[in-house]
């Protein structure tokens, strides 16, 4: 009950000393794009936008250029003396700010979010006009280069503002809440580590009164400091470190589900000036097991089962609503992946949040990623563009840091275009990120030989035999040199392929890449012989399949000319999970039972004799064809295959059910000739 009572007190005073306010500005903004100069033909827009959100589904090109943001403001009068800062949670690539005609500022990149202070702009108690540009452009001086993915443009996140007392947490350190959680020892008797406080000191020379709680999931105060800082008038920010301790800590990832999170509260009072902060957080420890190819999460074995996440998706373009992101990862959960790779960049924080609430754990990229298209950018290594790398990182790790999900900073992906040679710079950005965050595992996604693949603490493999080249059983081979050669390295491999549910055919030798026609067949066997050999497989840490969705890809037009990559497992649209989805569903997820029978969208065939094949995390699934049970089957990795299958000439109705049990699936088949 004292505990409890504890943590009402103090939140209660965070109430009453909070000063800090924010307030969203989403709505009714004026949009026009840059090449019509004038205003005068402006649509109304709400955030989060972009101009770009049909790209990849209706044409295989898309608007590069500059989109301007007009909003009228009224800025009370009770603001004045205090500081007002705008946040802009996203845009897309290069954004310069204008407050009252005034410049403020600019921001080049769009993995992170960015904040300016505004307080010397406005006009208090008056109506303030704010512009906004924000330039989609490929700039050979920020990252990235030319990915593949569509770089869609515009405020494509929320956008608010903050406002503060003069000395506060800062708002300004990276764009992240001004606090970070380091534990330093972890274990299930305790956790011990510091907690860094970056304060804005308004150059005014004053002490300021400090309050740090630890709060517990059951809402219990299991730690409470305070200290006098003296703050620094020619510093600004101002940093600190307090040090904390919790006994017997809930550590996140123990379990399944629903994990145990922790809220970390931060008290500041100095003269006049009061603000609070409240950040989230889990405690759990990352290693690589010495000597062996073992990534161990609270000191036990975690065999990572990813899966490569985009976030774009079919007229949305990356302006994601909460019910997308939910959608999303729900989906993601339904696979029974323990791990995504954000690819490029950092998903939304929403991402982040679900990840961190259910215990899925997050493999973070930087943009510092290969275009597979030879004509564009190679890489180079001017200073504007390696302190743009820099500046990045240090945003991507400092706005995530507090998440327990995020183990792994991924520091590039694929670099094997022309151009000079990255790896001087990669070892630069592998320290950089170790020297911030000495707690996370590095990573990079490589496809090819040579040392650059030694930097980081993990190389993931990128693999594709049986689709950009070769067949499927090269991967054997390839494998067999990796371990004869390379087998001190801590390896994890990935691997894609294309596959369309619009394209149902017999599959006889693998597609070509370049053509317009990606059997979804091909793409299901790829997946299940990737998935058999290398599930169990000791050489790797782990799997990621590439990718959950497919994405926008404007320099593709295989898939009907739709600029679309179709690597996912699950349709741009998001409204079909293809085979393959069912397949990974079978193998990983062992908490909701379910069959499925595949290849249900080849609904017309000429050969009377079929193979069918079911997905299913049941240990036996009984087949019917027409009524008639042609017997139960024991399954293999989720497989469940009878072969020789009879079917009559016409409609066929195949029905597969799990005995003892209400979960059953049916699909209907033609066999007759098919005109060509």
């Amino acid at each position: 009950m004292r505990r409890h009572l504890l943590v009402l007190l103090f939140i209660g005073l965070f109430s009453s000393a909070a000063a800090r306010d924010r307030y969203p500005i989403n709505d009714r903004w004026e949009f026009f794009f840059g090449y019509r100069i004038s205003s005068d033909l402006a649509n109304y827009v709400s955030l989060p936008h972009t101009w770009n959100a049909d790209a990849g589904a209706a044409s295989p090109d898309y608007l590069r250029g500059t989109g301007n943001y007009l909003k009228n403001i009224n800025i009370p009068s009770e603001w004045n003396g205090r500081r007002v800062f705008i946040r802009f949670n996203g845009a897309s690539i290069v954004t310069d700010l204008w407050v009252n005609g005034r410049y403020v500022g600019s921001h080049r990149g769009a993995a992170a979010a960015f904040t300016f202070e505004i307080t010397k702009f406005l006009n208090y108690g008056a109506v303030n006009s704010f512009r906004v540009t924000v330039d989609n452009t490929t700039h050979s001086d920020i990252l990235p280069l030319a990915p593949e993915e569509n770089c869609y443009g515009g405020l494509y996140r929320d956008v608010e503002l903050i406002v503060t007392d003069p000395i506060a947490i800062s708002p300004l350190h990276y764009s992240s809440d001004g606090i970070y959680v380091t534990p330093q020892h972890v274990d299930s008797s305790r956790v011990e580590g510091r907690i860094d406080i970056h304060l804005l000191s308004g150059f005014s020379e004053r002490q300021a009164q400090v309050d740090l709680a630890i709060i517990s999931p059951a809402n219990d105060t299991v730690f409470h400091d305070q200290a006098r800082v003296k703050l620094d008038t020619h510093s600004d920010p101002y940093a600190f470190s307090m040090p904390f301790k919790v006994e017997n800590p809930q550590l996140w990832g123990a379990a399944s589900g629903d994990q145990p999170l922790y809220k970390v509260a931060v008290r500041l009072e100095a003269g006049a000036s009061r603000d609070s902060v409240v950040v989230t957080t889990g405690f759990r420890s990352i290693t690589m097991e010495e000597g062996r190819n073992v990534i161990r999460l609270n000191d036990k074995p975690y065999r990572i089962q990813g899966v490569t996440l985009t976030t774009d998706r079919a007229a949305v373009g990356t302006a994601l609503l909460p019910q997308h992101i939910d959608e999303d990862m729900a989906l993601v959960e339904e696979c029974g992946a323990n791990t995504v790779r954000m690819m490029t960049q950092p998903a939304a924080q929403r991402y982040f949040d679900i990840c961190d609430r259910r215990g899925i754990t997050v493999w973070c990229d930087m943009p510092l990623i290969n275009s597979p298209f030879i004509a564009d950018c190679a890489f180079n290594t001017s200073k504007e563009l390696a302190e743009n790398g820099r500046q990045q990182l240090r945003e991507i790790i400092a706005q995530n840091y507090n998440h327990p999900s995020v183990i792994i900073w991924g520091i590039f992906s694929k670099l094997s275009v022309p151009g000079d040679d990255p790896r001087p710079y990669i070892r630069e950005l592998d320290s950089l990120a170790k020297q911030i965050d000495p707690t996370r595992l590095t990573g990079a996604i490589s496809n090819q030989d040579g040392d650059i693949n030694f930097i980081t603490d993990l190389i993931v493999w990128d693999q594709a035999y049986g689709w950009l080249n070769g067949e499927m059983d090269e991967l054997d081979l390839w494998k067999k040199m990796l371990r004869d050669n390379w087998s001190t390295l801590h390896s994890g491999l990935t691997y894609s392929a294309g596959g369309s549910p619009m394209h149902q055919d017999t599959i006889t030798r693998r597609p070509r890449v370049e053509q317009n026609w990606h059997p979804e067949q091909w793409h299901t066997r790829f997946h299940e012989y990737y998935l058999r050999t290398n599930t169990y497989d000791t050489l790797f840490w782990g799997i990621i399949a590439g990718n959950m969705f497919d994405f926008g890809a404007a320099r593709r037009t295989q898939i009907n000319g739709l600029g679309i990559n179709d690597y996912g497992l699950v349709t741009f649209d998001r409204r079909t999970p293809k085979d393959a989805f069912y397949l990974y569903k079978a193998l990983w997820n062992h908490n909701a039972p379910f069959v499925y029978i595949a290849e249900r969208r080849w609904t017309r065939r000429e050969e009377s004799k079929q193979t069918i094949r079911v997905f299913s995390n049941q240990a036996t699934v009984e087949l019917f064809v027409n009524g008639v049970s042609l017997g139960g089957r024991n399954g293999r990795n989720g497989i469940f295959v009878w072969r020789n299958v009879a079917l009559q000439p016409g409609e066929n109705r195949i029905e597969a059910i799990v005995p003892n049990s209400e979960l059953h699936d049916s699909c209907e088949v033609t066999i007759g000739r098919i005109l060509r």
